[in-house]
């Protein structure tokens, strides 16, 4: 009895069932992924995908699809389908997929349509595993969303050139030149007002208090249903109601509303430790838990801005194909304070260059890949090289 035990003791202890740690066992891989795929170096970028996969039970819908992604650019579909099951198990629609540019290829297109069939019998099998309170209240919350959404009020100018408001459910119905009175807007707006301050100050509560309680609602609870392959529908909830509406009233101004300003300072920091406490069991994917930390901000991110030089003659710069020069800069926004960072680079595991790489690839060249990334692209078209000069110079450039 006493062998048995001390059996059974280490059996339990072994690492088959262990808790993996997502952070440590997994995103090292989908890391050498996403770095080689910004090389457009499909196969090594598989061969980590397979690695990632291997070490844990629940791979994340989302590195399953860039999975799929590189199979599909080695024109190797027989071996994206047994990935492609594990999208059908995670609840994705097959039209879904097909919206996707990678599976708009040619050598693509009549496979797919063969396993199509097959697919989408898999994709009907699951069933959520919805938890019914929890629902209820999203449900309820929603329901309450849309009405005030639908009777919010809207200024236009119509076509007498005379300013007007109207109820934004009316806006695309043809009865849109009858202005509202000034009683009616007051009586609309107070409602309004009051009747949103109560339900989003409910709605976050809940939410909220929800995941400090349970942690996040994992993909194989409530499926994927984002067409980047992030966010179920708790996920959007969530995002929904970090900021309320914002109703306009007398003439067009509107009052913005501090996010979460009923959260306590103390459950935003637990909030913030339960959401990566969820990265690390593979509940959610990283990507998506940098867009729901009260700690991360989002806007400190990369701007990179492509400049057209009209004319380049006696240009001093080094224009690549001469006709335009690539600059990458760090946007101005506020930088990240100690924690915040610190929280950022358990996420990503401090490689800041893959970071840069994949901000760059997003915005430059990606067509078939589901990669988060908080750069923005502008164009900026000038006449001569003197004045490019001047804007690179006042630039913080990171790479050219």
């Amino acid at each position: 009895m006493k062998t048995l035990f001390i059996f059974l003791t280490l059996l339990l202890t072994s690492p088959l069932f262990a808790q993996v740690d997502f952070r440590k066992e997994y995103y090292p891989a989908i890391n050498r992924a996403e770095m080689a795929i910004t090389q457009d170096d499909y196969q090594t970028a598989f061969t980590a995908y397979q690695t990632a996969f291997s070490a844990v039970k629940t791979p994340l819908a989302r590195d399953i699809f860039n999975a799929v992604a590189c199979k599909f650019l080695l024109n190797d579909f027989e071996g994206a389908k047994p990935l492609l099951m594990k999208l059908a198990k995670k609840g994705i629609p097959g039209s879904s997929l097909e919206l996707k540019e990678v599976f708009m290829l040619d050598n693509i297109k009549s496979q797919w349509n063969s396993f199509k069939f097959l697919y989408e019998q898999i994709q009907s099998m699951p069933q959520e595993k919805i938890i019914v309170g929890l629902s209820d209240k999203l449900t309820l919350y929603n329901s309450v969303y849309d009405t005030l959404n639908a009777n919010s009020v809207t200024f236009f100018v119509g076509e007498d050139g005379k300013g007007q408001q109207i109820l934004s459910k009316n806006l695309n119905s043809s009865k849109t030149n009858k202005a509202l009175t000034k009683k009616e807007l007051d009586a609309n707006y107070l409602l309004m007002a009051g009747i949103s301050k109560e339900l989003f100050n409910k709605a976050q509560e809940t939410l909220v208090d929800y995941v400090i309680s349970e942690g996040f609602v994992a993909e194989e609870v409530m499926f994927v249903e984002d067409s980047d392959f992030l966010r179920n529908s708790f996920a959007w909830n969530i995002e929904k109601y970090r900021f309320r509406m914002y109703f306009r009233y007398d003439g067009g101004y509107s009052t913005e509303v501090k996010p979460f300003s009923g959260i306590s300072d103390e459950k935003k920091k637990e909030f913030d430790y339960k959401i990566l406490e969820s990265v690390s069991q593979g509940k959610i994917h990283r990507d998506l838990a940098l867009k729901l930390l009260f700690g991360y901000k989002s806007d400190n991110k990369l701007l990179f801005t492509k400049i057209n030089v009209e004319n380049i003659e006696n240009c001093s710069l080094d224009l690549k194909e001469k006709t335009y020069s690539l600059l990458y800069y760090k946007s101005p926004g506020p930088n990240l304070d100690a924690e915040s960072q610190k929280t950022l680079e358990e996420l990503v595991l401090g490689d800041n260059n893959l970071l840069f790489e994949k901000a760059k690839y997003k915005v430059l060249k990606n067509s078939y890949f589901a990669m988060s990334s908080d750069a923005q692209m502008e164009e900026t078209t000038v006449p001569n090289c003197d004045i490019a000069k001047q804007i690179i110079e006042k630039a913080n450039i990171i790479k050219d």
